[in-house]
């Protein structure tokens, strides 16, 4: 018996290799939980949950930053619900989400790479798949919303900033470039994500943080971007000045 004991934990960890859903350590110091892909995770050196904890002068212990570079909003909504599972963050109060770029970004892997067209063109030929693809991301990221606020959470979701102009690079198409032609068929696209993200925020009554309506200020530095689709470290500290706009603070009296 105690020999079939070992031979299952042995299975059990090797299952585990490599999985983000196992061996996971609760934490009751978390407050602010900050969920996304790389939006989120990086790559910069310090991302926007690192300027936000700042900004609202809370506790390094109170956030956590779970961003997944590369996650599907159908991916994400998987990983949260097995965080909330097995209640590993049991006092987090604060959901700051955003998610749902990745998938976009694999439509147009799928349905144009090169990004020859735009769905704002009267003739554009994707239409019907680019409208199911976007109702499967609406779906997934109202789940996601609904499994947050169903343990306490208050959730915020960020919309995505439009890319960085000018001819930069961009390791998300086939050349690793991008031309000013193929970023503004690109945030055609973000545009009918981010309409999404908004839907599903008022379906959740989730508190939308637009920072589409700052890409402005975004692009009116190149240093404030890393590449064509993600913030440096500037970037990402005026993200968190959006963010700090809306998040109200959590009282550290919360148990």
């Amino acid at each position: 018996m105690k020999h079939l004991r070992v031979v299952s934990i042995i299975a059990m960890l090797s299952a585990g290799c490599g999985s983000d859903f196992f061996f996971r350590i609760p934490d009751p110091a978390v407050r602010y939980l900050a969920f996304g892909d790389s939006m989120t995770a990086g790559p910069a050196n310090r991302n926007y949950p690192d300027f936000l904890r700042e900004f609202l002068d809370a506790p390094t212990e109170t956030f956590v930053n779970e961003g997944k570079s590369g996650e599907t909003a159908l991916e994400g909504l998987d990983r949260l619900r097995f965080l909330i599972e097995d209640k590993i963050y049991p006092n987090a109060v604060v959901f700051l989400y955003w998610e749902g770029g990745n998938d976009l970004s694999n439509f147009i892997g799928q349905m144009d790479p090169f990004l020859l067209a735009s769905p704002d063109d009267p003739d554009y030929p994707f239409n019907a798949e680019l409208t199911s693809a976007l109702d499967g991301i609406q779906a997934s990221i109202e789940a996601t919303l609904q499994a947050a606020q169903g343990v306490g959470m208050e959730a915020y979701i960020a919309t995505y900033f439009a890319l960085a102009p000018g001819v930069t690079k961009c390791g998300a198409l086939p050349f690793n470039i991008a031309i000013p032609q193929q970023t503004d068929r690109a945030d055609a696209y973000i545009e009918r994500l981010n309409d999404r993200i908004r839907l599903a925020a008022m379906a959740r009554g989730a508190t939308l943080v637009d920072i589409a309506s700052f890409s402005g200020s975004l692009q009116a530095d190149p240093v404030n971007y890393l590449n064509c689709n993600h913030l440096s470290e500037s970037g990402n500290e005026i993200v968190a000045r959006i963010f700090a706009t809306l998040v109200v603070p959590v009282p550290l009296t919360t148990p």
